[in-house]
Formats: structure tokens, C-alpha cells, sequence
């Protein structure tokens, strides 16, 4: 729920409530996730968001300690609440940024989780900033976070940016924080060589302008790049890596974090891993269908990929993940015929069986909100893929021919690989097919491991 400060004045919560706080407040994240902590804490409570300009934030601020169990601020309400706080957190004062105010006891204290957030996200790749450098890439308010954090767990820090007067200010606000940091501010074209993190805070490479980066390469030392963006999942700063030698991470988990830092502080209610691990796969689900529909300008998504690629089995997780139906075209095909697609091949031949897949393929392609999980043939037909490329984006499942071997070797109902030698001819079709999938495929994917297909399917989207 989005109220407007007016709505706000009049709003009297039936249960316990928090909100959020800023202005303007366009689509925001945050009561989903925190409507998802509730749940998982079993929490009776609301989360609203209030669209609060800076001349009312005093007023609405005294409304909430009324009405409200606590808030979070953002844009541009983070520092402006600091006046009206009765006690704020060290990290939260040094950094001169409040996210979140708890009310109680009659007093109104204010924190900062964005930091809390930003290091379970280190912690969980296992990154240490003991004694590493670590390049900054901007100066604003979620730089100031991750460089408060970098600079108080030993990191040498360097900060760079456009405008290089903005970077020596918050080189100052640190030093002064923290004394005995070490912090540099470079100009982008003379970054020292030898970085090993690179920190991204800059909304650079943020849909739509996905394309645009802060950098054109990475040091060539780098182990791990963290990108606060998380729209797309995949950004262009994290795109520069090599993934056999350096990890990177995007926004998405700092903000789940944050949210459930900030419940911690104001109801003492601690969650379990597995509670922010499903939120979190969740919450990539649903950004997901929302690039979908916003980015590729499509409502389905569709598996390609030769036989025994695990179209069927990642399409199942796929559509759990993102809410959407699944259907498999083959499996589908058999149920309308009356008959095993074996069957069908042994009575009335592949033609036929090739137009009532058409038919049936273009039937699904008018649905709307589905999952589908072609046949491995399907896409041999023009007509084919241009059905589902019309509502659908076509993601081939490129798994590695030895997986592919191996799940065959589960499977007797393959028609086409009826044949005295089945490795020899499932290796025939493979190689004649593969260069066809990618030419029509919208998107690839590859791994041998279906937990990695199916996190790269939805970070790919």
C-alpha cells in the first residue's frame, strides 16, 4: 500500500505497522520484501509506503511515532530525520544516514542497515577487506556505506569518480569518522593496478541503460566485484569479470538484508538462512517476469534445447520461482493426440507428428503468463519459433553433451534415437541441431549443474 501524505494524516492501522518514508516514492521493493519477512517470522504486521515531502517530514515523523512500530527513510529523507531522532546509532551518526528508526520506549532511534546489509554480502562470498584495496567507484550515499565499512575492516580504500572535489569530501567525512584510514582518491584514468575488490555505487549500467559502465576493464587483479544495482541481475560492471577467477555479487541480497536487519531492530525477531534464502530466490523470480514484460516487451519464457538438456525439469523449477504456469509442449501434444508421441511417430510418422506439434505450439504461443518447455525439435520449423518468439522469450538450455548422455540413459521413449548405436546418432542429431539453437535462441545458458542453469535463466532474463 502507497499512501499519499494527505491519506497518511487520516490512516490508522488495524494491526501493527511500519512504513517507508521518502519522496517522490515511485515502485519500491520494500513491502514485498518485508510482507515476505513477516511471513517467514509468522509476525502479524503491515508495511506501507508513505510518499512524504521534505517540508512534512517533522509532521509525519511525530504521525509515526503515533501510529506506526517504526520506519525506513529513503531518498531524500536519510539525513534530514537525523534532528528529529532522540539517539542514533554509531554507524548510522558517522556516516551522517539513517534507513531505519525504531520507536520505543518513548524514544525515537535511528540506524543505518544498509552497511549490515552490504557486509552479509561480503560475508556470504566469503570476502575479507583485511589489508586488500579496494576501488570505489562513486561518492554518494551508497558509496559512503560501503566505503564506512571497507575503511573500518582495514581495507585501503581508493575513491573514484566524476567529479573528483565530491570523492576528497567523502574522503574527508571517513577520515574524520575513522581515524587512521587509508584513503586515496584517484581520477578513473590513473586507478593503481594492483585493486583486488572493485565496488560499484554508482546507478551506471541501471535498466534500461544496462549498456552504460563505470569502467571499460578491471584491474587485472581483481578476486570480487560487488555491484549495488540489481536491476538487471547481471550489470555491466559485473559483466567485466572473469568468472573462473573473480566472484561477484549484485545489489539484491543487501537489500533483503537490510530489510531483515531492520525487523531485528525493531521487534528482536532473528531470521534462519533459509528464510532469506528463499526470499531472495523468490524475489529474483518476480524481477524476473517484471524484465520480462518491461525489458523484452514479451509474457512467457521458453526452454529450447536438445532432447535430455532438462527443459522439462528446470522449466517445473522456473515456473515455481516466478509464479508462472508451466507446460510441457510435448507432454501437452500427447494429452490433445490421445497417444505417446512414440506411438504417434510408429502409426502415422514424424510429418505428421511435426504438424500437430506446429499446430499445438502455435496454440500455447497465445497464452499468456506460462513457462514452456519445447520439444527438442521444435525449433527445426520456422514457423515454429517465430510463434513462440512472438509472445516468448527463447532461452536455450545449453547443457554439455556428456549431462545430456547421461539423463538419456533414464529415458525409452525417444523415437528418434531408436537406432542400433543411440550414442552414436544422439551425437549425430546433437551436432547437426546445436548451431540451429543458438542462431534462433533469444538467450543461452550453460552448466552441467541444474541448480546453476536454473540461477542463470533467471539472472539471464
Amino acid at each position: 500500500m502507497l499512501l499519499s501524505m494527505d491519506e497518511f494524516r487520516a490512516f490508522e492501522p488495524k494491526k501493527t505497522t511500519y512504513a517507508l518514508f521518502g519522496w517522490p516514492l515511485g515502485h519500491t521493493m520494500s513491502p514485498e520484501l518485508h510482507a515476505q519477512l513477516f511471513e517467514a517470522s509468522g509476525q502479524d504486521a503491515d508495511y506501507i509506503g508513505v510518499a512524504v515531502p521534505p517540508e512534512d517530514l517533522p509532521e509525519a515523523f511525530e504521525l509515526a511515532k503515533r501510529k506506526l512500530g517504526g520506519i525506513n527513510c529513503t531518498i531524500p529523507h536519510k539525513k534530514a530525520v537525523i534532528p528529529l531522532l532522540d539517539e542514533i546509532d554509531t554507524a548510522a551518526r558517522d556516516l551522517h544516514s539513517v534507513n531505519t528508526v525504531r520507536f520505543a520506549d518513548g524514544k525515537a532511534t535511528g540506524f543505518n542497515t544498509d552497511i549490515l546489509g552490504f557486509a552479509e554480502s561480503l560475508n556470504r562470498d566469503g570476502v575479507s577487506l583485511q589489508g586488500k584495496k579496494v576501488l570505489l567507484l562513486g561518492y554518494g550515499g551508497a558509496a559512503s556505506v560501503m566505503a564506512y565499512h571497507c575503511v573500518t575492516q582495514g581495507a585501503y580504500l581508493i575513491i573514484t569518480g566524476r567529479n573528483l572535489e565530491k570523492a576528497e569530501a567523502l574522503q574527508k567525512q571517513l577520515t574524520d569518522a575513522v581515524p587512521g584510514a587509508r584513503i586515496s582518491v584517484f581520477s578513473r584514468r590513473h586507478i593503481p593496478r594492483d585493486i583486488h575488490i572493485v565496488l560499484n555505487s554508482t546507478p551506471v549500467g541501471m535498466y534500461p541503460k544496462e549498456n552504460a559502465a563505470p569502467l571499460h576493464y578491471l584491474p587485472h587483479k581483481t578476486e570480487y566485484v560487488f555491484d549495488a544495482i540489481y536491476n538487471p541481475p547481471v550489470t555491466s560492471t559485473m559483466k567485466l569479470a572473469n568468472p573462473r577467477k573473480t566472484k561477484t555479487r549484485d545489489g539484491l541480497f543487501m537489500l533483503v538484508m537490510q530489510a531483515a536487519h531492520a525487523q531485528t531492530i525493531w521487534t528482536g525477531v532473528t531470521f534462519k538462512p533459509q528464510a532469506y534464502e528463499t526470499i531472495l530466490r523468490r524475489t529474483y523470480g518476480k524481477m524476473a517476469v517484471k524484465r520480462l514484460h518491461e525489458k523484452h516487451g514479451k509474457k512467457n519464457l521458453v526452454l529450447c534445447g536438445f532432447m535430455g538438456s532438462g527443459k522439462t525439469t528446470i522449466g517445473r523449477k522456473l515456473a515455481r520461482l516466478t509464479g508462472l504456469e508451466f507446460i510441457d509442449a510435448d507432454i501437452y501434444l500427447e494429452a490433445k493426440e490421445g497417444k505417446k508421441i512414440s506411438e504417434i511417430f510408429a502409426e502415422k510418422g514424424e510429418a505428421y507428428f511435426r504438424d500437430r506439434e506446429t499446430a499445438y505450439i502455435k496454440e500455447l504461443s497465445q497464452r499468456d503468463g506460462i513457462v514452456l518447455a519445447l520439444g527438442g525439435g521444435s525449433v527445426l520449423r520456422p514457423e515454429n519459433v517465430a510463434a513462440v518468439k512472438e509472445t516468448g522469450l527463447l532461452i536455450l538450455l545449453d547443457t554439455p553433451f556428456y549431462r545430456i548422455m547421461k539423463n538419456l540413459s533414464y529415458s525409452t521413449n525417444r523415437p528418434l534415437l531408436d537406432k542400433p548405436d543411440k550414442q552414436a546418432e544422439t551425437h549425430r542429431l546433437y551436432n547437426a541441431r546445436k548451431a540451429l539453437y543458438y542462431r534462433v535462441a533469444d538467450i543461452a545458458v550453460r552448466s552441467p549443474k541444474l541448480s546453476e542453469v536454473l540461477e542463470k535463466v533467471v539472472k539471464s532474463v
